[in-house]
């Protein structure tokens, strides 16, 4: 007979490596690669979006004052008003970003109540006013344009400079008139609420 070889049972050797699983953590993967947390990326995102908040609300207040100032004068709704609204929403829009970015750079060197209040009222003032002009000077020499000398030409530049004399006082004597006195009120508002805040931007 044929003797059955013995069967041997083949039992883990205390040599042979365990493997181990470590927890990963919240925000770890398991390559060892961390990602951004929420709270990280809003972190990111909130100056931003609290400057973009701020200039839509200010230039709907700068618009909406405009507007009815224009109401208040009579005047009916026509394709120049519109004209005068965007033109405010635009300019006031794009001052109100410049005022922020302003008082933000400001506000890295001092950070008091009082230089917060002074250059958001500097930033925002300058800025809405300054970019409003500056809008108007555009649409005032565009229809101008047709009129003026060789590009290059000495008599061209003269008529540019004429042209943004005579836009920058229009400008003064119809377009701040609009603004005046309540604007100065929605300022002085804007620039408290920027100082008693405690954001850096």
């Amino acid at each position: 007979m044929i003797a059955a070889a013995p069967v041997q049972t083949h039992e883990p050797s205390s040599t042979t490596s365990e493997v181990t699983s470590k927890p990963v953590t919240h925000g770890q993967s398991k390559r060892g690669y961390v990602a951004p947390s929420k709270t990280i990326r809003s972190a990111r995102t909130a100056p931003a979006g609290s400057v973009l908040g701020f200039a839509l609300t200010w230039s709907l207040m700068i618009t909406g004052l405009a507007g009815l100032q224009l109401f208040l004068k009579g005047e009916a709704l026509s394709g120049r008003t519109l004209a005068v609204a965007l033109m405010f929403l635009a300019g006031s829009f794009l001052g109100a970003i410049f005022a922020r970015c302003f008082a933000g750079l400001i506000c890295r060197w001092r950070k008091t109540p009082s230089a917060r209040f002074a250059s958001l009222f500097i930033g925002l003032s300058v800025g809405t006013a300054g970019l409003t002009a500056f809008i108007h000077y555009l649409h005032f020499s565009a229809y101008y344009a047709q009129w003026h000398g060789e590009f290059g030409s000495l008599h061209r530049l003269v008529e540019i400079v004429m042209t943004g004399a005579s836009s920058a006082y229009i400008f003064t004597v119809q377009g701040m008139q609009l603004l005046l006195p309540w604007g100065l009120a929605l300022l002085f508002a804007a620039a408290w609420d920027y100082a008693r805040s405690s954001r850096g931007t």
